[in-house]
């Protein structure tokens, strides 16, 4: 019986060991390949949507690549909801994400290496208050599936119930659903994760802004007849901001003075003074404008201020917009976006086959190329998009457009440095 006790002791050591071994090898693993979930925003309020991208980082070359990964994420369903953003598949026989709800970023107009299937809803334990979403990509004509530098495989809309209250929450990765498989189809154990955590509930005030200028006090100024994009941006308790333009009510003092469209768009219609108004909510944020003559002394200074401005495109637009092809030099890079009349072009994809440098100006917390401020540009799925025609000013670059086909030429004869 002593023997037996000893012998039996012995295996569970050499059990044990083996686990560690094995624990061993999986943080090894978890540092090779990482399975990300990250959100536009940080900040959000009741009725707001937010853009969540899923990223598959650092795949190592010892695995031969992915052929297959299958992502789970979950969230509050007390905080979130997908109503308005799912249809009804029949050949499928489910709910999934709408064409227009979620955005592929990676996929391009020549024979894509893989493919990524519409996310569709789960609810695994309907006791735990959390809901699933499952996303699966799978590799094709015998390829593997690659991720650039700062591109998401797959991003989908949530939308924060009106009535939720403020509170922290997150988005994360379902270990236990989540599964990888390399080239030869074998499972990765032991890949890292990263989740999104977001503060949603009411601002505590707005305030009214130029483009993504930061807030002031001083009065906004434009000459007759002339107009402005403004937007609304709220502030939180703890410091943190988000834009919700598209969420708030614009009405002015004086419409006589100064017009308030839809989405912050005013109009200088009389000469004067009025404030403009952006409400959600119980919160409403005023700032006042100021209309002068054209060519006006006051004005001279709001013209240099004016140069700095930065579009912000409606998110759920700007994701429906109509994929645009590009040629660079005669080679291909990742698909721009028709939005609004503008082609907008991925930065990063284009100015690598152009060869030119991109940079990032902290002060004035935009990109650059070749040193050079890029002052129009967006941020969608964790890629950054500028518009087309600043090309031809920013390097030189000879920039076609060809509406029948939806394609973008540009050429330049050398880099510019």
């Amino acid at each position: 019986m002593y023997l037996l006790r000893k012998i039996t002791a012995a295996l569970l050591a050499l059990l044990v060991s083996i686990s560690s071994l094995a624990g061993i090898v999986s943080a090894a693993d978890a540092k090779k390949v990482s399975v990300d979930v990250a959100t536009n925003y940080t900040t959000l309020v009741p009725g707001q949507s937010v853009l969540v991208s899923v990223k598959i980082l650092n795949i190592p070359s010892d695995l031969g690549g992915l052929r297959s990964a299958k992502v789970v994420l979950s969230y509050d369903e007390n905080v979130f909801t997908t109503e308005g953003n799912l249809r009804f598949d029949e050949d499928l026989g489910k709910y999934i994400w709408r064409d227009d709800t979620f955005f592929i970023p990676s996929q391009t107009f020549e024979t894509p290496n893989y493919r990524i299937e519409n996310p569709y809803p789960e609810d695994s334990n309907p006791a735990d208050g959390r809901q699933e979403v499952v996303l699966s990509i799978s590799a094709l004509n015998n390829k593997t599936i690659h991720q650039a530098t700062d591109e998401a495989f797959a991003s989908f809309f949530l939308t924060v119930k009106k009535e939720v209250k403020t509170q922290d929450t997150s988005i994360h990765i379902v270990s236990e659903g989540t599964k990888l498989e390399d080239a030869a189809g074998k499972p990765v154990h032991g890949y890292g994760t990263t989740s999104a955590h977001l503060l949603v509930g009411a601002p505590q005030k707005i305030e009214i802004v130029r483009g993504t200028l930061p807030p002031t006090s001083d009065p906004i100024k434009l000459s007759i007849n002339s107009g402005m994009e403004l937007n609304a941006l709220a502030v939180f308790d703890n410091g943190d901001t988000a834009y919700v333009t598209e969420l708030t009510s614009w009405e002015t003092t004086d419409p006589q003075v100064i017009q308030a469209r839809a989405q912050g768009n005013v109009k200088a219609t009389g000469l004067g003074k009025a404030t403009v108004t952006a409400t959600l909510g119980s919160v409403t944020g005023k700032h006042e404008v100021a209309v002068y003559p054209a060519n006006a002394p006051e004005l001279v200074e709001e013209e240099v201020i004016r140069v700095t401005v930065t579009r912000i495109p409606n998110e759920r637009s700007f994701a429906a917009a109509t994929a645009v092809q590009i040629k660079v030099n005669g080679k291909t890079a990742e698909p721009g976006r028709l939005f609004d009349g503008t082609v907008y072009v991925p930065l990063r994809s284009v100015s690598k086959l152009l060869g030119v440098d991109v940079g990032y100006d902290s002060a004035q917390k935009v990109p650059t190329i070749n040193g050079k401020t890029v002052t129009h540009f967006y941020t969608f799925s964790g890629v950054s998009y500028i518009m087309a025609r600043d090309l031809s000013s920013l390097l030189g670059a000879e920039v076609k457009w060809d509406k029948s086909t939806t394609t973008l030429t540009i050429k330049a004869s050398a880099p510019k440095k």
